[in-house]
């Protein structure tokens, strides 16, 4: 008997050993997917940004607009604006998905039907949403200094201000180090 019970506890302490898992570090903001600059003259560049596939296509569309505002401080301009390129309307087209549906769960046939081994659970079976390609998003975009800028332009320090800090992307254009709130070190 007491060998019975102390399977039971290697049984429970690996199974609740298993579930205490430890998240996953969080990612700097040049994790985030492939990106690429071109230059195409003096003052206009492509920006492309190619998305991991957990990202979704506006979360790839703010993070490519925060890559060219970084660009545009690094590169010494204030402002710039994405031109109505015709590459930009063909590249922006939201990622294929695919529906899956998962296998029907299996009752082994019983005398006369009349048993299922267990309770079929709804829930668990209910088809999701996968991207079959990455998102891509690319920008043309033409920089500019503050007093020759024209009206539809994007400021570059306000968008480092507020999408900076949810991509982890300080003010100035650097890429803020994530910290890894497990750690022991201090």
């Amino acid at each position: 008997m007491p060998i019975y019970h102390n399977k039971r506890i290697l049984v429970a302490v690996l199974f609740l050993t298993g579930c205490a898992t430890v998240p996953p570090q969080p990612r700097s903001f040049e994790q985030l997917g492939q990106y690429q600059t071109i230059p195409l003259n003096s003052s206009s560049y492509r920006i492309s940004f190619k998305a991991d596939a957990h990202l979704s296509y506006g979360n790839a569309e703010e993070i490519t607009l925060l890559k060219a505002a970084q660009f545009t401080v690094q590169q010494g301009y204030d402002v710039f604006k994405v031109l109505d390129d015709p590459s930009n309307r063909s590249n922006q087209q939201q990622p294929r998905q695919a529906v899956i549906y998962p296998n029907p769960p299996y009752f082994p046939q019983y005398p006369y039907h009349r048993y299922r081994p267990y309770w079929h659970e709804p829930f668990m079976d209910m088809p999701y949403v996968v991207n079959v390609e990455p998102t891509e998003i690319s920008y043309t975009i033409q920089m500019f200094k503050k007093q020759l800028a024209p009206a539809d332009a994007f400021e570059a320090v306000p968008i480092l201000r507020t999408l900076g800090a949810k991509y982890g992307v300080g003010a100035d254009g650097t890429a803020l180090v994530p910290e890894n709130k497990n750690s022991t070190l201090k």
